[in-house]
């Protein structure tokens, strides 16, 4: 009974951190891409 409680707790702080890894890594490459889009059309008109 107490394991798969542990198991349970074990897996869904896994899935909170694997989650927030996710989230993190995909704002940091959306504003790569929103810097460099505005670095072209900044870029383009000159």
């Amino acid at each position: 009974m107490r394991y798969s409680i542990m198991l349970q707790v074990v897996a869904s702080i896994t899935l909170i951190f694997l989650g927030t890894a996710t989230l993190f890594a995909w704002l940091q490459y959306r504003q790569v891409t929103d810097e460099a889009s505005i670095q072209t059309s900044n870029a383009m008109p000159i």
